[in-house]
C-alpha cells in the first residue's frame, strides 16, 4: 500500500511505512495544470463606487492536471470578467465664468462633463445639457461716447472794416471731457475802413468885436472831421473852422472878410507821411474762463493828425488770447 504525503509529514520518521518485498517508487510530484476556458457567459460585477455592471464573465478549472504529492498549484486568474457596462453620471456644475461684456446686457456660462463615472461598454449616457448660460449685467448701462458736435456757423464779424474778430463755437456731446476748446475765432475784415468825412452847418454871425467908430467884428465856426470808421455814425468833432468878417457901422459897404482864414480853409491837404499812433490799450477779455480773447486798436494818421486817404501798411487791430484756465467743474483739455 502507498499514499503520498505532504513535505512536512515527510520528515516524521513514524509516517514512513516500508515492505521489504517491494522496492519504494519515486518521483510522484505533479505540478497543477488549467484546463480550458469555458464559453463567456453573462455575470454581475460589483466595482464598489462604481455599483453593480452587467459583464460577461468565464472560468478555468486547476485539474490538467491537478497538483498532487507537493506539485506547485496553477499560477493566474481562474476567473474573467470583460464588458462590463456602467452608466454615465454628470460631474458638479462648474463655477459661472467671466460675463461677456462689461456694461450692457452680456451672458456668462457654466459647464459639466458626463465623466462621474464615465459610461463604459454600452451604459447609459448622461441626459440633458452639458452647459448652462445666464443673462448678466442687464442693470448696468454703457456710458454714452463723449465727442465734439460739429462746429456752427461763423458770427457776424465784429466791425465792418479795420480789423474785427468772428467766433464760432461746437459742444461736447454726452459729457465735458472733450479734448480741445468750444470756442474758434480768428479775424476778419482786416482792410482798412475807407475814410469819412463830415463838415457841421456854418453857425451864424457872431459879433465878437465893437470899434467905437460903430464898425463890428463878426465870427462863424464850423466843424470838419474825417477817419476811417466802419460807421459814419461813430464820427466825432474834430477840427474847428473860424471864419472872420468885418462890417462898417453905416452899411455903406459889404462886410468883408478875412482872406487870410478864407485861403487857409481852401488850402488842400498834404498826402503822405501817414504812420501808425501808438496802441491803445488792451480790451477786457471776452470770457472770464475756458478761453476768451481781447483787442487792442490803433489809428493811421497824417501830418497834424490829419488821415490820410490811404491807409497805413499793416493792420489796425490785434488779438491775443486770454483766461485760457479751464472754468469751474471742466476738466483741462
Amino acid at each position: 500500500q502507498r499514499r503520498c504525503t505532504t513535505l512536512e509529514e515527510s520528515t516524521d520518521m513514524s509516517q514512513w511505512k516500508q515492505n521489504i518485498s517491494v522496492c519504494p517508487l519515486r518521483n510522484q510530484t505533479i505540478d497543477g495544470g488549467f484546463g480550458p476556458w469555458a464559453p463567456w457567459q453573462p455575470c454581475n460585477n460589483d466595482d464598489g463606487a462604481d455599483g453593480v455592471s452587467a459583464c460577461l464573465c468565464r472560468s478555468r478549472s486547476c485539474d490538467s492536471p491537478a497538483s498532487r504529492c507537493g506539485g506547485r498549484n496553477c499560477e493566474g486568474p481562474a476567473i474573467e470578467v470583460s464588458n462590463c457596462s456602467r452608466n454615465g453620471c454628470w460631474t458638479p456644475w462648474s463655477s459661472w465664468g467671466q460675463c461677456s461684456t462689461t456694461c450692457g446686457t452680456g451672458f456668462e456660462l457654466r459647464q459639466r462633463s458626463c465623466s462621474n463615472p464615465a459610461p463604459r461598454h454600452g451604459g447609459r449616457v448622461c441626459v440633458g445639457p452639458s452647459r448652462d448660460e445666464r443673462f448678466c449685467n442687464e442693470g448696468t448701462s454703457c456710458p454714452q461716447p463723449v465727442f465734439w458736435s460739429p462746429w456752427g456757423s461763423w458770427t457776424k464779424c465784429s466791425t465792418e472794416c479795420g480789423g474785427g474778430v468772428h467766433s464760432r463755437v461746437r459742444t461736447c456731446e454726452n459729457g465735458n471731457s472733450c479734448p480741445g476748446c468750444a470756442l474758434d475765432y480768428k479775424a476778419c475784415h482786416l482792410e482798412a475802413c475807407p475814410e469819412v468825412k463830415r463838415s457841421t452847418p456854418w453857425t451864424p454871425w457872431m459879433p465878437v468885436n465893437v470899434t467905437h467908430g460903430g464898425a463890428r467884428q463878426e465870427q462863424r465856426v464850423r466843424y470838419l472831421c474825417r477817419a476811417h470808421l466802419p460807421d459814419p455814425h461813430e464820427l466825432q468833432i474834430g477840427r474847428r473852422k473860424v471864419e472872420t468878417r468885418f462890417c462898417p457901422n453905416d452899411g455903406t459897404a459889404a462886410c468883408e472878410t478875412d482872406v487870410l482864414v478864407e485861403e487857409l480853409l481852401k488850402t488842400p491837404l498834404v498826402r503822405g507821411g501817414a504812420g501808425w499812433s501808438s496802441w491803445e490799450t488792451w480790451s477786457s477779455c471776452s470770457q472770464s474762463c475756458s478761453k476768451g480773447y481781447r483787442t487792442r486798436r490803433r489809428s493811421c494818421s497824417g501830418p497834424e493828425g490829419k488821415s490820410p486817404p490811404v491807409a497805413c501798411r499793416g493792420s489796425p487791430v490785434e488779438y491775443q488770447d486770454c483766461n485760457v484756465q479751464a472754468c469751474p467743474g471742466e476738466s483741462p483739455a
